[in-house]
């Protein structure tokens, strides 16, 4: 298993691992107000491109379709998850944390992904 996989599966667990304890604590009661649609889609959204990730779905499609949709999914996935959060922060700032967090985590390995794919 390569290091980048291993580092979205880690990310993932861990991410699931913050969505439980949010679910909880909505269930238990502890806010006030629910998440709002758009956090729940972004989240969504982001957790689909991981599991299209660690599946290596893009390798279905040839090299440069795989990177032009790759590029497209991640940016336009992480960038919901900023505005997401920042919607949420007038709201629930847990769930706006833990939005911006997965968001920059995942920009930051996609960065990292990306630089390392253009090594030659």
């Amino acid at each position: 298993m390569a290091l980048t996989q291993f580092i979205y599966i880690a990310t993932g667990f861990v991410s699931a691992f913050i969505a439980v304890f949010i679910i909880l604590a909505f269930l238990n009661g502890k806010w006030k107000e629910r998440p709002h649609r758009l956090s729940w889609a972004a989240f969504v959204t982001l957790l689909l491109y991981w599991i299209t990730v660690l599946t290596q779905v893009y390798d279905l499609f040839p090299f440069d379709v795989g990177n032009f949709l790759f590029d497209l999914l991640w940016l336009s996935s992480a960038i919901l998850c900023l505005l997401a959060a920042w919607k949420e922060s007038k709201n629930n700032q847990a769930v706006a944390w833990f939005l911006a967090g997965i968001s920059v985590i995942s920009l930051l390995f996609g960065f990292i992904l990306v630089g390392i794919s253009g090594m030659e």
